[in-house]
């Protein structure tokens, strides 16, 4: 129980810190790149969302039930979870990119969708569902933190006119991946005396109990 609060403050700090830092860069991009290029950075993020839910399928979700519950090795659960969540990666993506090839033709939206796509790679590999699982929200809540304060750096150290556009989603695609390094680092050191059980990935089980919680969500 004494976890309670402090678990309960990470969150809250954690929130506040975001949604500040998210504040700040729509601010600032606002104001360098005008409103034509803001409406292609959200068409370009709104397929990102799209795509992040097909590509998740449930899989964190699952995780965080799992590593709570106890029903496999941490080690098993990070390598099934996030192996099926980058080979749904990869369809999606493949999908996503030629859809845009095909059918989108102002060539700002497409390069700028493209580079958002990009980031479901280090986004499958993120272990935010293992810290949430095993309740450690003080790991979680830096790393959130961490990863959208780099992305608001590179935002503003890149971007400071319309030509530099195409930055933003690159900051975007860098602060995740920084902060899916932060959560490897920190799993290698929590498991670091563990054993490792090699056993089949069995992808297609993992893949068939996250659809479900996926089309729930």
């Amino acid at each position: 129980m004494k976890s309670l609060p402090s678990n309960t403050l990470s969150i809250g700090i954690s929130d506040i810190s975001v949604r500040l830092f998210n504040f700040i860069a729509i601010t600032y991009l606002a104001r360098v790149l005008g409103p034509t290029n803001i409406g292609v950075l959200a068409v370009g993020m709104a397929i990102l969302t799209y795509a992040t839910v097909i590509s998740n399928m449930g899989l964190p979700m699952l995780g965080v039930r799992s590593v709570a519950a106890k029903t496999d090795s941490i080690q098993n659960l990070v390598k099934r979870i996030c192996s099926a969540q980058l080979l749904f990666s990869i369809i999606t993506f493949s999908i996503g990119a030629g859809i845009l090839f095909l059918y989108i033709e102002e060539w700002s939206i497409r390069i700028v969708a493209i580079i958002y796509l990009s980031t479901l790679f280090p986004s499958a590999l993120m272990l935010e569902w293992l810290f949430q699982g095993l309740n450690k929200m003080k790991i979680l809540s830096i790393g959130q933190i961490f990863g959208m304060a780099v992305y608001l750096l590179f935002v503003i150290g890149l971007v400071s006119n319309a030509a530099d556009i195409y930055w933003v989603p690159f900051a975007w695609c860098f602060g995740l991946l920084i902060k899916t390094i932060y959560f490897w680092t920190r799993y290698k050191k929590l498991n670091s005396r563990g054993n490792v059980n090699k056993q089949p990935l069995h992808l297609l089980g993992i893949i068939k109990q996250g659809i479900p919680l996926g089309i729930a969500s």
